[in-house]
């Protein structure tokens, strides 16, 4: 069942109501313990920033571990992309959003395409999406993105195999505030130049002069897109229509403890008519498909978070209590063609429910810091895939519980050198069934209670060289957890598969020169994979999922972000990995066996970097802008290595005036249009692919008050 579209009209309706219902005059209410500043972290800043990567308050420079940031503003620029955001700067990283599946690869390590799990973990205000970035909304509203790279689950805990990615909403102001933004912007389509629009708005706000504040915010998004249909003339095959609230609430009860309850709910329409053929008697132009049948794709996330910290004695008591749920509904042309075939229909619902309590020693400059915490949580989820012609159908019904105890200390065995380490002791019990319905016949399986107790280890060494230079070394554990085989199964054997382990060694140096007016870090990493999660065939077609891959990585890493003047500032990152399956063998559906080892990890380019520079005028008038090229260096999308991104580099630019309380600007991305894939897919008709971003060009207005 579709998710009913809305329109844009009604969107700006309900922003216009926010914004009347806003005090004509703003009555300032200071905080209880108000420490915020006015962005702490810029996508250009070299100042300290201030972040919690491991669970405590810290400066990113002391760190033992590569570390990105991202904040306010570097999210709300109108060059944003969502996700994109994070490979126009951190070096290995390689982000797939196409109709099929959104992913973050991290350092060439990807779960199957079908895994309902990713071994990136994602983040919304402290609450873990089961789906990973799959489920992630919209950056909107957003203070800041923390990317964590290597194995984070001493104490982030599954699916953080690769890193982590932590987004925090804003949270409320304690003075009133309220701004509001349009956007039309121009995408260079298959047949012309299609628009599309956006608007924003938010309010914030003292309810209870030092006591309680409140923030809400809307964002509504909607375009045609830029593909066209030949079967039908077809204009709206890739229409993207998009809503997103985010609300926050602050409570001071006492001079110590803060309550934070915040929600973001986001609902998206895709048109999913967006696969086209490159080579072979199907092929089209690029934004070119041909779909006999209607494709769509609706889907709906929330996260609800409510987070309590409570100080006292030199000691932080901090409880996280979460509500993650997903829904998703889609059909699509099984073949992407006129071919008279059924198409692929799936409808999955997943809710998680967890919560974490933590206690740690407050005191940052002491000889030694410490936490203890525990964590629990609930999952279920059910899924209806349908699939092929004639017809077979598959009831997944899957249920998860976790619980974890971890730890974390660093202490300063000298003046210079600082030892840290922690464990995390993780249970996780699943169970699912699956009933089966090929046309032909059915049967029902059952996977009874499997339970999988993990050790997850991590030790660092950091050591202060001199003021500004500290050099650091890591070693951790990495887990992804088994699961079910949703899509492809047909008996118990096909169901269910193992966890996937891993260890990564990495060192660094991080340098801050000219009084913080430059900064660099420098790191290089080594990750061994063992039990790796791999596709496999049994005879006949169908798939499984088997624990029999193996896989190395290594590589290099160096960023650099440096404030020229205070108007003036730069950054630049370069990343080399190679990322090689070393034991990878499959079983065809014929039952022969073929080997893959030796290939290349999906996703995994030999090289990337990144450079660029902003400019912004000081006063309350003046003129800003920024201009930005990312590459990638050539890269596989499947384990066979037939489906292949050519090297690429993308070039964005935006420029501005500011006059007082507003802003407009004019932006430019993908300048000189350059051909990306976000997916790509050998088939015996063809190789498939879906187009990457057209080039686009658009005006932002915004103001505040």
């Amino acid at each position: 069942m579709r998710i009913g579209k809305r329109g844009l009209g009604a969107t700006v309706s309900v922003m216009a109501v926010c914004l009347g219902n806003m005090a004509a005059t703003a009555q300032e209410g200071a905080g209880p313990k108000t420490e915020k500043t006015d962005d702490p972290v810029s996508v250009f800043q070299t100042e300290p920033v201030v972040i919690d990567a491991r669970r405590w308050q810290e400066t990113l420079d002391r760190i033992p571990g590569s570390v990105s940031v991202f904040g306010k503003s570097a999210l709300d620029r109108p060059m944003v992309d969502d996700l994109a955001v994070i490979a126009k700067k951190v070096p290995n990283v390689q982000i797939e959003q196409s109709t099929i599946l959104k992913r973050v690869v991290i350092r060439g390590m990807t779960a199957t395409d079908t895994s309902m799990q990713d071994p990136v973990g994602y983040f919304v205000n402290d609450v873990a999406l089961p789906h990973g970035a799959m489920q992630a909304p919209r950056l909107f509203d957003a203070d800041s993105m923390e990317i964590i790279k290597g194995p984070q689950g001493t104490l982030y805990g599954r699916n953080t195999e690769a890193g982590a990615i932590k987004v925090s909403t804003a949270t409320p102001d304690w003075s009133n505030s309220a701004e509001m933004g349009l956007e039309t912007y121009f995408e260079d389509g298959a047949r012309n130049w299609v628009p599309g629009y956006v608007a924003n708005a938010r309010v914030s706000g003292v309810i209870v002069p030092d006591k309680a504040a409140v923030s809400f915010a809307l964002r509504g998004e909607t375009t045609d897109g830029v593909y066209y249909n030949q079967y039908d003339d077809s204009k709206k095959g890739g229409d993207d229509n998009n809503f997103t609230s985010s609300a926050g609430l602050s409570i001071w009860a006492g001079d110590d403890t803060e309550i934070t309850l915040k929600s973001v709910i986001d609902r998206q329409n895709l048109g999913k008519q967006r696969i086209r053929y490159t080579d072979g008697a199907r092929a089209t132009d690029r934004f070119v498909t041909n779909y006999n049948s209607t494709s769509y794709d609706d889907s709906l996330s929330a996260v609800q978070s409510l987070r309590v910290d409570h100080d006292f004695d030199g000691l932080k008591l901090t409880s996280v209590s979460g509500w993650a749920h997903y829904d998703r509904d889609f059909e699509m042309d099984l073949d992407a063609w006129t071919l008279p075939s059924l198409p692929t229909q799936l409808s999955n619902q997943n809710d998680a429910l967890s919560q974490e309590v933590r206690l740690s020693s407050d005191q940052p400059g002491s000889d030694w810091r410490w936490l203890a915490g525990l964590y629990g949580f609930y999952e279920w989820s059910n899924t209806d895939f349908r699939f092929s012609t004639p017809r077979t159908t598959r009831l997944t019904d899957i249920e998860q519980t976790g619980a974890a105890a971890f730890g974390q200390v660093e202490v300063n065995v000298t003046e210079k050198v600082r030892l840290g380490g922690g464990a995390r002791l993780e249970r996780i019990s699943q169970e699912g069934s699956q009933h089966y319905d090929s046309g032909t016949g059915n049967r029902a399986y059952y996977a009874d209670h499997t339970t999988t107790t993990t050790v997850l280890p991590k030790v660092s060494l950091s050591y202060d060289v001199s003021d500004g230079v500290m050099a650091y070394a890591s070693y951790a554990r990495g887990y992804l957890p088994g699961g079910y085989n949703y899509a492809q199964s047909t008996d118990i054997s096909g169901f269910t598969y193992d966890p996937e382990y891993s260890w990564t060694a990495e060192t660094g140096v991080k340098l801050a020169a000219f009084d913080g007016q430059l900064t660099t870090d420098l790191s290089l990493f080594h990750t061994k994979v063992t039990d790796m999660q791999i596709i496999d065939f049994v005879v006949g077609g169908n798939q499984k999922v088997s624990n029999a891959g193996e896989a190395e990585i290594y590589g290099l890493e160096v960023s650099a972000d440096g404030r020229v003047t205070e108007e003036w500032s730069v950054y630049g990152s370069f990343g080399l990995q190679h990322a090689e399956a070393t034991s990878y063998r499959t079983t065809t559906a014929m039952g022969a066996t073929q080997d893959f080892s030796g290939n290349r990890l999906p996703m995994a380019a030999s090289y990337t970097y990144a450079a660029g520079l902003s400019y912004r005028q000081n006063g309350e008038n003046g003129w800003f802008g920024q201009a930005g090229l990312n590459g990638s260096g050539p890269y596989y999308f499947n384990s066979q290595n037939t489906a292949r991104q050519d090297a690429y580099a993308i070039t964005d630019a935006e420029i501005g005036y500011r006059l007082g309380r507003s802003e407009v600007s004019l932006w430019m991305s993908n300048i000189f249009d350059q051909e990306t894939y976000r997916r790509a897919t050998a088939t015996m008709a063809g190789m498939v692919v879906e187009d990457g971003q057209a080039r686009t060009i658009g005006v932002n207005w915004r103001v505040k008050w």
